[in-house]
């Protein structure tokens, strides 16, 4: 199955306004992720918090944060 012919068809199908959001949809699927900072530039805070109160915030943003997904 070649995948690239199989959207291309599926596409050729849809009225023009549903082509438009495909289209939207596939670029937005090529946009990169953020980037955020590496670990070794975090190190440096790491003795800011003692290992209770750092367990606490995990467990709460666990608990209580939704999850986003890049590209929504």
């Amino acid at each position: 199955m070649d995948v690239k012919r199989e959207i291309a068809k599926k596409i050729d199908n849809l009225p023009p306004d549903l082509q438009a959001q495909a289209l939207r949809f596939v670029s937005s699927l090529s946009t990169s992720a953020p980037v955020g900072e590496n670990g070794a530039t975090l190190r440096q805070f790491s003795s800011f918090l003692d290992p209770l109160s750092g367990h606490q915030m995990i467990q709460a943003i666990e608990e209580e944060c939704e999850r986003v997904e890049a590209g929504e």
